[in-house]
């Protein structure tokens, strides 16, 4: 189980740096005009994501060694390096677009090269989330046009994911997963709304406040859900204090000159979807395994018993 919450923290991670490389146009043409365009929260997360990814990477290669596949381990190291290098000041543009998609390609394939195998396709489920998620509440961070096309990508993926989970879940979770089911499609329809000038962002507010209720909803029938396990359980309740933390944002976001702060608590809230997230999938991966031992116990009963009995 060790194996698999290091490879959530890699992908994570990974996927974050993805995030923080993805070019800003604005911020291109400032920094053509000599406008500076440092920004805080977006550097804490660069450097986050290349030390957790590092530490889970480097972790791998200490138990995998010369199993680990070179390509695999070429990418995503040289990757995280290069975006480490990225953080200087004055260092080629180029550099980030290396950095990106080599770091694109190692998180595809990360699950083959690292032999990670889900125990049915609820946790399969669970880990599209974990990434929709990350794509999703990273826009309020990065703000600008392709972390927004981003976010709406992981609203399908978080739609892909729900579909898988919803079939793994007792009926507590399902009615929880239909809420949350709910909620995403009122945040794709927002966007589209968003796009409208006026009368389209009121309707676009309208839909998330009706969104964020199903949501909360959702994640509060999913901690009553067994099938989750007392971890899983345990996630669905940092899910529902990342929203919190996300409504405090949004607050604070309607007064001018926040953007920084507004940025930080967006950080928080990453942190909670990782750590909810990850306990659900874990939950899920402890609560399939505990039932294949059983399974396997009352099997080997039944077969001594017939044997005794003839």
């Amino acid at each position: 189980m060790e194996t698999k919450q290091k490879f959530l923290q890699l992908q994570f991670c990974t996927l974050l740096v993805v995030c923080t490389l993805l070019p800003d146009l604005g911020s291109l043409v400032g920094s053509l005009i000599g406008m500076p365009d440092f920004d805080i929260p977006v550097f804490c997360c660069q450097i986050i994501g290349i030390v957790g990814g590092g530490l889970a990477l480097y972790s791998f290669y200490k138990t995998l060694g010369k199993e680990l596949p070179v390509p695999f381990l070429g990418l995503a190291g040289g990757g995280l390096f290069i975006a480490l290098l990225t953080l200087i000041p004055n260092t080629p543009m180029w550099l980030d677009y290396v950095s990106l998609i080599a770091l694109l390609i190692a998180v595809f394939m990360a699950k083959g090269s690292l032999g990670i195998q889900w125990n049915n396709q609820g946790s399969q489920g669970a880990y599209f989330i974990l990434l929709a998620i990350l794509l999703h509440v990273y826009d309020s961070i990065g703000d600008n046009t392709l972390t927004a096309i981003a976010a709406l990508l992981g609203l399908i993926l978080y739609l892909v994911g729900l579909g898988k989970l919803k079939a793994n879940l007792d009926a507590d979770g399902a009615k929880g997963a239909s809420r949350l089911k709910i909620a995403v499609i009122l945040g794709i329809v927002a966007v589209v709304f968003g796009w409208i000038p006026l009368l389209g962002g009121i309707i676009a507010g309208i839909l998330l406040i009706i969104g964020f209720i199903f949501e909360f909803l959702g994640y509060g029938s999913m901690k009553q859900s067994a099938s989750l396990g007392a971890d899983g359980q345990k996630g669905a309740g940092y899910l529902r204090n990342s929203m919190i933390v996300l409504l405090v944002g949004a607050f604070i976001d309607l007064f001018p000159l926040t953007g920084l702060i507004v940025g930080l608590i967006s950080l928080v809230a990453l942190w909670l979807v990782f750590k909810g997230w990850n306990l659900i999938l874990l939950g899920m991966e402890v609560e399939k395994e505990g039932s294949v031992v059983i399974l396997g116990g009352l099997t080997f009963v039944n077969f001594s018993l017939c044997i005794h009995l003839c």
